[in-house]
């Protein structure tokens, strides 16, 4: 099917959201209203006062997560600035009562966007605090073609995943080596910014963590289609999202399918695909006061249909005249990394650039396509937008496959096709991209952005033999050798397996360098004592020899005992990590005995009583998977001070049916322990009741 023909029925299925929107709006036409300062008693001069009302007053709507984020690239005094102040709300209602009809505020352009007559927009002109007016800009994207697939093919390599049709795609890109060693995007948030997300509907996407979506076209928190939307509102969203974080064994599987999603619907498509600068803005301005560590962006800016816009021969593509390119250097500037696509505007002469913007930003991503050509050979894809920029940078940064990008289709539930477009190269980048976050929190956006390059292969080297280059950039991201390059990675979590009764951990570990496999050492303490050092016995290896799998066993201790560990590494090159990350400045927390990484012990300040484990727990004729000898059930508890403790055991009736704890217990984390052997299986109840304190909680015993 050709593209003239897909944007044709694009057109044809929209109609109707054009006379909704022509109803609503009117003749009325988005402007960008920017504002002078934000409110007369507030001082614009980039620095906020620490404990003033107005830092008070921003950092209340910042996420923990994104200071500690912008803490990787600012002095620790300048973390809150004036950009991050509301826009003044009296300024707002003052354009209401004019007339206009509110879009977007944007704190960090001190802006909001109005629809407005043009009379009114004279009127706007003219109060004092306003600074200028101008024009949304919009731009009509060239739309992926997709071919549905009916049939799934048999898989034809073994691999730690079921890949399916998507195994290619990220192959390309060697993301299954990294999933191999367990680094899966694990606790990085990923954003993404498009046209709609009918994510709950489909079998790929409905079990990953969207801790957060937001419509910023309707201005409510559904990103699937609505009822004024067109029946594709919603679906260049959700292939996107497909291809970054989905997660179906046998039929897709995505780059960072284990991450937090944030989702932003930005791009309305009243006709063919539109998409406006505001709201893009409005959402990674929101996905970044979220904690958002990794963006990815499929649209991009440039002409409207009036011939207004952004214009190579005005020098607008210099990564500082779009707002949008302005955001996004604003947001790697507080830590984020900004994956965004070149464009589908065909090859350029690598002297006057055909990209979009945000695409000519600095410091983000900008990402470009390849396509196979008939010897399964990556090579340049045809309708890729190339570089330079205005002021001369190269771009893009990187290429990934474009052509034939296995991903989920709406409606769902089991719907997929292939698509192509930098579109989909862009998520199989960022998804990359957070992998390597994830196994490497403390990167910089630069730093990540120049691993990758430097790491990057070059292809289509008959036609383009010096790299970089306006065309290919500095080549197709290798994920796992970006990844190695830097020293020890480890998987994003250590496996703890009690087998008979004994506690086991194991770790992936792996460099480009090679692992010293005497300097794999697991470092614990049990309920905050000595530390204690052991050796990891290497177990098997990944991709590299000394590279993969260690292991090593805990000493013998009390069933329950919180036990905290981290475990380090040092490769031949001496380059030294650890798991967890040294950022996070955490341990891995288990319990003595009990399969799984357990959370953090509470800091408490008041007596606790924790839920039993295992629970439900099993009787000696069950199966335990070793989770514990048959029908022993720990209980924990924790105590402020030394003193009494009594603990029993209730039926489903509230009938007391044993005591087993009635003594003295130091203060701290302690543990009683419930043999059921004998007892009929059900649910139970148990109470700990102290001088003070009388606490009960449930538990279930079956066979």
């Amino acid at each position: 099917m050709s593209l003239k023909i897909i944007r044709h029925i694009f057109l044809f299925v929209i109609v109707p959201t054009i006379i909704i929107s022509s109803n609503v709006f009117g003749q009325k036409v988005k402007h960008w209203v920017f504002f002078k300062d934000k409110g007369v008693d507030i001082s614009l001069t980039g620095e906020v006062q620490k404990n003033s009302i107005e830092y008070l007053s921003a950092i209340s709507q910042i996420d923990n997560r994104a200071l500690t984020r912008r803490a990787k690239t600012l002095p620790p005094n300048q973390l809150i600035d004036e950009c991050d102040l509301p826009v003044y709300d009296p300024y707002i209602r003052t354009i209401e009562l004019s007339g206009g009809i509110l879009a977007v505020k944007s704190k960090w352009f001190n802006a909001a966007t109005f629809y407005l007559t043009s009379s009114v927009k004279s009127e706007i002109e003219k109060l004092p605090f306003v600074k200028n007016v101008r024009r949304v800009v919009a731009f009509k994207e060239k739309n992926p073609i997709k071919q549905i697939i009916k049939n799934q093919t048999e898989y034809f390599e073994i691999q730690s995943l079921d890949y399916g049709y998507s195994f290619t795609q990220l192959d390309l890109l060697n993301i299954p080596a990294l999933h191999t060693l367990g680094i899966t995007g694990k606790k990085i948030r990923v954003g993404l910014l498009d046209s709609g997300f009918r994510w709950r509907a489909h079998e790929a996407l409905q079990t990953r963590k969207v801790i957060a979506e937001h419509d910023f076209i309707f201005n409510d928190g559904n990103t699937a289609n609505e009822d004024n939307d067109s029946r594709i509102q919603d679906a260049h969203g959700t292939l996107t999202f497909s291809i970054l974080g989905g997660y179906k064994q046998g039929k897709l599987i995505g780059g960072a399918f284990d991450s937090e999603f944030l989702l932003g619907k930005t791009e309305y498509i009243p006709s063919e695909t539109i998409q406006e600068e505001d709201n893009w803005a409005a959402g990674l301005e929101w996905m970044e006061g979220l904690g958002v560590d990794v963006i990815s962006s499929s649209v991009g800016y440039d002409i409207f249909d009036d011939g207004g816009g952004y214009f190579w021969a005005n020098g607008d593509f210099n990564g500082r005249t779009s707002i949008v390119a302005q955001a996004a250097v604003r947001a790697a500037r507080l830590g984020v990394l900004v994956c965004t696509s070149m464009g589908n505007e065909g090859n350029g002469n690598g002297i006057e650039g055909t990209l979009l913007t945000p695409a000519d930003a600095d410091s983000i991503i900008s990402v470009g396509g390849v396509a196979f050509d008939k010897y399964r050979i990556p090579h340049l894809w045809v309708s890729s937008s190339t570089g330079p920029t205005n002021d001369g940078r190269v771009k893009p940064d990187v290429v990934a496959l474009s052509e034939g990008v296995y991903n989920a289709v709406t409606p769902g539930p089991a719907t997929y096709g292939s698509s192509s477009g930098n579109s989909v190269s862009t998520p199989l980048v960022a998804g990359a991209a957070s992998l390597i976050l994830s196994c490497r929190p403390e990167l910089t956006p630069i730093q990540l952005r120049d691993i990758l390059r430097s790491t990057a292969k070059h292809v289509d080297s008959i036609n383009y033999f010096n790299f970089p280059n306006n065309f290919l950039g500095w080549g197709l991201i290798d994920a796992f050798r970006a990844a190695t390059s830097i020293g020890p990675v480890f998987g994003n979590e250590p496996s703890v397996n009690v087998i008979s009764g004994r506690t086991n951990i194991s770790v992936k570990v792996a460099s480009l360098h090679g692992i010293n496999p005497d300097s794999v050492l697991l470092r614990y303490s049990i309920n905050n004592e000595e530390e204690k050092i052991l050796k990891m016995q290497f177990d098997s290896s990944i991709i590299y020899p000394t590279s993969g799998k260690y292991d090593v066993e805990i000493p013998d201790g009390q069933i329950g005992a919180s036990i905290g560990f981290y475990i380090t590494a040092i490769d031949s090159a001496a380059n030294f990590y650890q798991s967890p990350p040294p950022a996070t400045t955490q341990k891995w927390w288990i319990y003595y005995g009990i399969p799984g990484l357990q959370p953090q012990p509470a800091n408490t300040d008041k007596i606790l009583l924790e839920q039993n484990f295992p629970n439900p727990f099993y009787s000696y004729n069950a199966v335990s998977n070793n989770l514990m000898p048959g029908s022993l059930t720990v209980i924990p508890f924790q105590l402020l001070k030394k003193e009494k403790v009594i603990i029993k055991i209730y039926n489903m009736l509230g009938e007391e049916i044993l005591e087993i704890a009635n003594g003295i217990f130091d203060s701290g984390r302690n543990f009683a322990i419930w043999n059921a052997s004998g007892f009929p299986t059900g649910v139970y109840f148990y109470r700990l009741t102290t001088a003070s304190t009388s606490i009960a909680k449930k538990m279930v015993y079956l066979r």
